[in-house]
């Protein structure tokens, strides 16, 4: 008996991606205007993050709430 390949499907809503479905696991894509703020994930391993963009909408980093910010120090 032939295996169930595993397809990745991603949606769109115009010309931008919302949300992602890699077999049972989806991740969803938050927008502000045209620039992606976070992204939430059913996979309890990566869970939630917020992503630091530039104006053209181009990830720059994705930070992890598990992944604590560096901070600087108080005067």
């Amino acid at each position: 008996m032939a295996k169930a390949a595993n397809r990745t499907l991603f949606f769109y809503q115009g010309n931008q991606l919302v949300s992602v479905q890699d077999g049972d696991q989806h991740l969803a894509i938050f927008r502000n205007d045209a620039l992606p703020l976070a992204e939430l994930s059913t996979d309890p391993t990566v869970g939630s993050a917020l992503l630091a963009t530039d104006t053209p909408g181009s990830v720059l980093a994705v930070q992890h709430p598990s992944v604590q910010a560096e901070k600087s120090p108080s005067t």
